[in-house]
């Protein structure tokens, strides 16, 4: 009786033991390494890369196998432009580690027409195991068709007529704009008053001459230059005229005897300056400026009566 419950014990023990052996963590290193290659579209354009997709999976961490030498492919109608690679890592539901490394193939086609992907060779080691091993993958056929148009390329008759129109409408835009803006230029133009010989040599009088800032000689002689320059545009008389023949002139546009009488005071006052070097006072210049503008001011009164009466 005590040698079978000794048997029985040990029987108990000896299964205990083989079933820790089955989980030790060695034990979950048994997968082999799985290759799958494939392409991203089997039909291509001939303007437009062939991507080719190789697949390397594996139950267990990313260092269970070390690649060794991956050839590269045999290839027809294409030609490789570069490539690249990347890993994945990840847990399942049942809590089993799964390593994916992918490499990617860009191919340029050469032509219309058939190509042809022929089988890589990948040499890989089992770090757990030392071992090593060889993966060849199957060849894979893509069709290479027409090219199709890049972004900017082949416009439509559609899209033409829509940036006709577009263009088109901008243009009447812009033009009824320009329309727009000249009409009011203009209607600011007749509503704004044109002014008249006499008030534009009255505002330069005023904008000229600065009492008591300029020498009394220099203002004198500016306001000499713009009496010539009045007399020349409204009369034709040129500087250098006699002041009898200026006076004939202005006498027969009306200008009265009193004010012709202040201007030839000026104006003999001015010849004196100009040629003897007389000095100028401030009341020689208030009384050739004061002529002046009674002068300009009367002419401007005969125009205004003369546009009221015609």
């Amino acid at each position: 009786m005590v040698k079978k419950l000794l048997g029985a014990i040990g029987l108990i023990a000896v299964l205990w033991g083989i079933g820790l052996a089955q989980n030790t963590p060695g034990d979950s290193l048994t997968s082999e390494i799985q290759l799958r290659t494939y392409l991203a579209k089997e039909s291509v354009p001939v303007n437009k890369e062939v991507v080719y997709y190789v697949e390397l999976s594996w139950t267990g961490d990313m260092n269970r196998y070390h690649i060794l030498e991956i050839s590269d492919p045999v290839l027809t109608n294409l030609k490789l432009r570069g490539s690249g690679s990347s890993n994945r890592f990840y847990i399942d539901k049942n809590n089993q580690p799964h390593s994916v490394k992918k490499i990617t193939f860009y191919f340029t086609p050469l032509e219309m027409g058939m190509a042809y992907i022929d089988g890589i060779t990948i040499k890989y080691e089992d770090t757990v195991t030392g071992q090593t091993g060889r993966l060849i993958s199957d060849r894979l056929p893509v069709k290479i068709v027409e090219p199709v148009a890049r972004p900017g390329q082949g416009m439509n008759a559609g899209k033409i007529l829509i940036i006709i129109f577009i263009v088109l409408f901008l243009l009447t835009v812009l033009f009824s704009l320009y329309r727009y803006f000249l009409q009011k230029n203009q209607k600011q133009q007749e509503t704004t008053p044109q002014l008249t010989i006499e008030e534009e040599f009255l505002k330069e009088l005023k904008n000229t001459i600065r009492f008591g800032e300029i020498l009394p000689e220099k203002n004198f002689e500016t306001v000499r230059q713009l009496l010539d320059r009045y007399l020349k545009t409204k009369f034709g008389i040129l500087a250098g005229t006699d002041f009898p023949e200026i006076k004939a002139v202005l006498k027969a546009v009306g200008l009265s005897d009193e004010l012709l009488d202040k201007l030839e005071q000026a104006f003999n006052k001015a010849e004196l300056v100009k040629f003897a070097g007389e000095p100028v006072s401030e009341s020689d210049l208030h009384f050739f400026v004061d002529t002046l503008e009674l002068i300009l001011n009367e002419m401007n009164k005969k125009n205004n009566l003369k546009t009221q009466n015609p």
